[in-house]
């Protein structure tokens, strides 16, 4: 049987809801963007339009899922469980259309472009990503 303390604490723990801590993304980006700005600079000492061209692809890959990640961990808690899946939406749908206008500005923008480099580029920082993601959570 519980004593009146141990309940107590049990029902504010039950009304806090579930607690589960935010991902820590701010390393997964900053290693994400130390890469990108490796191969950019030395890809400088090779061809220029290579160089921006990888720059470019990586930050259309980037600067989405920053913006996604900032929406869609702003609220926590099953008590916010509506706000948690308004802001996931918003957050994915902000992320898509960022992305299709970060790639129709660069298509009409920016000639020369490397497509091949441009594209692999932002591929690679897709699968970046994805590993990062799973060796911070393998980690906790």
């Amino acid at each position: 049987m519980l004593d009146v303390r141990e309940e107590k604490q049990l029902k504010q723990h039950a009304a806090r809801g579930a607690s589960i801590a935010k991902p820590a993304l701010l390393p997964i980006f900053a290693v994400q963007g130390a890469v990108l700005l490796l191969a950019s600079v030395g890809l400088l000492f090779v061809d220029i339009t290579l160089a921006y061209s990888v720059l470019l692809g990586g930050l259309i890959s980037i600067l989405p899922n920053i913006y996604f990640a900032r929406w869609a961990f702003r609220f926590s808690g099953a008590q916010a469980a509506a706000e948690v899946a308004r802001s996931f939406y918003r957050g994915e749908a902000g992320k898509f259309v960022l992305t299709v206008c970060l790639f129709a500005g660069v298509f009409n923008a920016v000639k020369p472009l490397a497509i091949e480099a441009f594209f692999l580029t932002y591929i690679f920082m897709m699968v970046l990503n994805w590993f990062l993601a799973l060796r911070l959570s393998k980690r906790r």
